[in-house]
């Protein structure tokens, strides 16, 4: 069983919902995970090195300092692809959670794959590994495709450990590592195919005051809609490219619909499935009535 490809027929009843709370999900979620037999860890990839936490636990600091982060926030239209129908989409089939590029495109459906063979014209072939992710999900109006509408980056450096429990913490981002570090930030290729749920991408550098080291992304997305910076919506049916050191948000969907989601990410770092992962990927998430 290959817990990183899901087959399945998709159906408006079928979609998967959970409450929206805003706490994250898979974004560096700080919810205590499942209980399950985990490889012992190994030393990070010079890219996903906590070079910061590493110092507060060398010097046996406890206090969280504060740096001025720059985020250069490197989007980029690659493609435009023709608008798939809603039928497409829905009858695609497949998806998957961090599977491997070469084993996707053999298993994907006929509108999967042609983005992803588009794709591979843009990658750019410096790491070790090339993941991709992808979600076929209903929405209605007002969904969110995850639990989470904040400003962050992805790949971001999080850890849980015990130099982390020392600052009283159950996981921490690294983001002074991750902006600072020498070794280049995982980087990213993004479809999505519709106009009625868009993500969101900074497409300026933006500088922001922030804590070198995070619990999760809430203080960072306060301090960036204060400064209410350059944005746009990735356009329906296009391939952007972004890295590590890009903000983007989530946006909820503004009318019912399909949306085919796929991530491609290029990176040093050897991605092990965690149960709670694979279980929420395609979950969309509905904020109560009010």
């Amino acid at each position: 069983m290959n817990d990183a490809i899901v087959k399945r027929t998709r159906s408006v009843p079928a979609q998967k919902i959970a409450a929206f709370t805003g706490e994250g999900a898979y974004h560096g979620s700080t919810k205590p995970r499942p209980q399950a037999v985990r490889p012992a860890p190994t030393a990070p990839v010079e890219e996903m090195r906590p070079t910061t936490l590493e110092a507060y636990a060398a010097r046996g600091a406890r206090h969280i300092a504060e740096f001025d982060a720059t985020f250069p926030n490197r989007y980029e239209v690659k493609s435009i692809l023709p608008v798939p129908t809603q039928d497409e989409i829905q009858g695609d089939g497949v998806t998957f959670c961090w599977c491997l590029i070469d084993e996707a495109i053999a298993e994907a459906g006929p509108l999967t794959r042609r983005v992803l063979e588009e794709m591979t014209k843009h990658l750019r072939r410096d790491k070790r590994f090339i993941y991709i992710d992808s979600k076929i999900q209903w929405f209605e109006q007002g969904d969110v495709p995850v639990d989470s509408q904040h400003w962050h980056v992805d790949g971001s450096i999080a850890v849980r450990d015990e130099r982390v429990q020392a600052l009283g913490h159950r996981l921490l981002h690294d983001m002074r590592a991750r902006l600072d570090g020498a070794a280049p930030p995982p980087t990213y290729l993004a479809y999505q195919s519709s106009t009625h749920c868009a993500t969101q991408f900074a497409t300026a550098p933006l500088s922001v005051r922030m804590p070198e080291l995070i619990p999760n992304f809430d203080e960072l997305d306060l301090r960036v809609r204060a400064l209410d910076p350059a944005c746009e919506p990735q356009p329906a049916s296009s391939i952007v490219a972004f890295d590590g050191l890009s903000l983007h948000r989530a946006v909820a969907a503004r009318s019912a619909g399909w949306r085919l989601w796929i991530r491609c990410s290029e990176t040093d770092h050897e991605v092990r499935l965690n149960p709670s992962i694979v279980e929420c990927y395609g979950t969309v998430f509905r904020r109560a009535a009010e």
